[in-house]
């Protein structure tokens, strides 16, 4: 099944695989797009995007926001996507680790490879990505100019991974004894072969995507804080004893749940109202604790869009050309897209 392999090209730019990690001899590797062409004396804007897929499943080429590349590309930007590694061959550590290093290299090594001077970095992601862009932003430092999070994944707290059971997309329940016997079997092994990067097949029907049965386990088991710690029994002792039952170390992995620290860049915070996969409460959770902590906080709650709506938005890969005029369900999205690079217009400069 063929699958993404490449940003989408654009006049003037170039892209180019890099290594940014090595790790027990696995090559963690990023994607970075930049203007080739271009006539600066400055430095050049960043926006370092993190992929979704629960943890579990995709690379820096799945789900690419289209939108984001190309508003990149007409503005002089930056952008990179980088892998990182998935559960549950490893835990949430893991990718957050990574998620870190990837930052730190676009701020310290990027420049050096592409000829450029590095300037303004905003930070974004989508659904798990999102995920590790509010955790990354809130370990690293210098932090990131803004944060942007695209239907993340912000709170492993919520009820939805401790109580709910249900799927996504409004999925049917299913059998995951066989699912659960791979992960118990995974589990057993000392070394199990833990993988960077599982790119997702364009397919009409999501089941057909390797390892998306892993997706589906964890959640009707509701066993995705086990397995982002790495804690065995980690959700029960949260839903017997509330977030103290999390042990020191694996705080940074709930984010959202904890209180965040008080130096954090301004976000803007994307979720559609009626997200049947990551819910949206959520990212409500999420800004609450990020306006506790004194962070800038602009969201875009839009009514009627499912999770993913943007790469199925008609013509969303040439956003900046889109009419947000109107106020049926596809004018709410593209101004709600439209919203985010204007926010990234205002920090990245």
């Amino acid at each position: 099944m063929a699958s993404i392999t490449q940003i989408p090209h654009h006049d003037g730019y170039t892209s180019r695989t890099f290594v940014y990690k090595v790790i027990d001899g696995l090559e963690i590797k990023t994607e970075v797009a930049w203007p080739a062409t271009k006539k600066t004396s400055g430095p050049v804007p960043v926006l370092l995007h993190y992929h979704g897929g629960f943890l579990v499943i995709g690379d820096r080429f799945s789900f690419l926001p289209t939108w984001l590349v190309s508003s990149c590309a007409s503005r002089g930007w930056i952008f990179v996507t980088p892998d990182y590694r998935l559960i549950p061959e490893t835990t949430a550590h893991s990718s957050l680790d990574d998620a870190v290093d990837a930052y730190n290299w676009v701020l310290t090594k990027m420049g050096g490879e592409i000829g450029l001077d590095i300037g303004r970095v905003v930070m974004a992601g989508s659904s798990a990505g999102g995920y590790l862009a509010l955790g990354t932003s809130c370990l690293v430092s210098p932090k990131p100019q803004a944060v942007v999070t695209i239907y993340g994944m912000l709170d492993f707290a919520d009820p939805r991974y401790l109580n709910d059971g249900s799927l996504i997309f409004g999925m049917p329940p299913i059998d995951t004894s066989g699912t659960m016997k791979k992960l118990e079997d995974l589990g057993r092994q000392d070394h199990p072969s833990v993988v960077s990067g599982s790119p997702v097949p364009i397919v009409v029907d999501p089941k057909a995507v390797p390892r998306f049965e892993y997706i589906l386990a964890l959640l009707a088991e509701r066993l995705f804080p086990d397995y982002i710690t790495g804690v065995p029994g980690m959700r029960q002792a949260i839903v017997d004893n509330g977030i103290g039952a999390i042990p020191q170390e694996h705080r940074p992995l709930f984010p959202a749940a904890f209180g965040l620290p008080s130096d954090l860049p301004p976000f803007l915070v994307l979720h559609g109202r009626n997200d049947s996969a990551v819910p949206c409460s959520a990212s409500e959770t999420a800004v609450k604790a990020l306006k506790t902590a004194g962070a800038s906080v602009q969201t875009e709650f839009v009514d009627d869009a499912e999770h993913g709506f943007d790469g199925r938005l008609e013509g969303a890969s040439n956003l900046d050309a889109l009419s947000e005029g109107g106020d049926d369900s596809r004018a709410l999205q593209i101004r709600a897209l439209k919203n985010v690079v204007k926010f990234l217009e205002r920090h990245l400069g």
